[in-house]
C-alpha cells in the first residue's frame, strides 16, 4: 500500500497481517467494494472498504493497494 502509511498487507482467510501484526477480519462485498470488518487488535470494531479498480488494484481512505506477488 502506498499513501499515508505505506507498508505491506497479506490478506487471508479470516485474517489480514500489516507490520507485523496479524488481525481477525471477517470480508464483505458490495458490488465493486470490499468490506474489511476487524474482530481483533488495535482496529477490532472498525471497518475499511477497498475500491476494486480491476482485479489488482484497489483504492481506500488510506492509500492505494497494488497486488504484487
Amino acid at each position: 500500500m502506498d499513501g499515508a502509511l505505506p507498508m505491506t498487507v497479506h490478506f487471508r482467510n479470516g485474517e489480514t497481517e500489516a507490520m507485523g501484526m496479524i488481525e481477525k477480519v471477517s470480508y464483505e462485498t458490495r458490488g465493486e467494494s470490499v468490506l474489511v470488518k476487524y474482530e481483533s487488535g488495535l482496529m477490532k470494531g472498525t471497518a475499511l472498504r477497498y475500491q476494486m479498480k480491476g482485479k489488482d488494484l484497489a483504492l481506500s481512505e488510506l492509500g492505494t493497494l497494488r497486488r504484487v506477488r
